[in-house]
C-alpha cells in the first residue's frame, strides 16, 4: 500500500536526517532555524528585497511540525511580512489549514489573502534557508497574497500598479514569468 497523503510522507529536514554539510557560513543560521522549529514549531525568514521589487518573508518548519505547506508573503515590509507569516502558521497550528485557493481573513488585519501553491522553479530564488534546512526540495510552499486598497488582487483587471508589481505570481513557472521578480537570481 502506497500512503502518500501529507502525515505518511518523510521529512529529509535537518532535524530528521541531520547531515554535516553546509559549511561554517550557514551553520549559525541553521542552528537558529533548528532552534526555532524545535521550540516553535517554525522559524520565519524575513528578507530585505535589495535587488528585488520588495521584500519578503517565509516559513520554514510548518512542514516538519505541522506537514503543512510553507507560507510566503512577497511585497510587505521585512517585519509586517514576517508577522503574517507568523499570524498564518499560528492559525495553521491551531488547526485552520492553509487550502490552495482559499481567501482568509484571519491572517492580516482582517484584510482577505488568497492561498496559491509556489511552482518549484522559484525555489532557490527565493527559499535557500528553507531549501537548505529540508535538504532535498521540492516542499511544498504557499504564497499568501494580499489585496490592493480596493480589495483587487495583483491578477484583477483593475488591481493597482503597486499590488501587481510588488507580489510575483509565483504559481507560474519561472521561465513562463516577465517583470521584475523574475530577474532575481540567487
Amino acid at each position: 500500500m502506497n500512503d502518500d497523503t501529507p502525515a505518511a510522507l518523510p521529512c529529509f529536514c535537518l532535524l530528521c536526517a541531520p547531515t554535516e554539510w553546509g559549511g561554517p557560513v550557514h551553520e549559525e543560521r541553521d542552528r537558529r532555524v533548528m532552534r526555532s522549529v524545535t521550540d516553535f514549531g517554525w522559524h520565519v525568514m524575513g528578507v530585505f528585497g535589495d535587488d528585488a521589487p520588495g521584500d519578503w518573508g517565509y516559513s520554514i518548519g510548518l512542514w516538519h511540525s505541522l506537514r503543512s505547506p510553507e507560507i510566503s508573503v512577497f511585497g510587505l515590509p521585512q517585519e509586517t511580512a514576517m508577522r503574517v507569516v507568523n499570524a498564518a502558521g499560528a492559525a495553521v497550528r491551531d488547526g485552520a489549514p492553509l487550502a490552495l485557493g482559499e481567501r482568509r481573513d484571519d491572517v492580516l488585519n482582517g484584510y482577505e489573502v488568497v492561498v496559491h501553491p509556489v511552482h518549484p522553479s522559484w525555489y532557490h530564488a527565493f527559499f535557500g534557508a528553507g531549501i537548505d534546512f529540508y535538504q532535498t526540495p521540492p516542499l511544498p510552499i504557499a504564497q499568501l497574497f494580499w489585496p490592493d486598497r480596493a480589495g483587487r488582487f495583483p491578477w484583477d483587471d483593475d488591481a493597482d500598479e503597486q499590488c501587481r508589481t510588488l507580489q510575483p505570481l509565483l504559481w507560474l513557472p519561472k521561465e513562463e514569468s516577465r517583470g521584475p521578480w523574475a530577474q532575481v537570481t540567487p
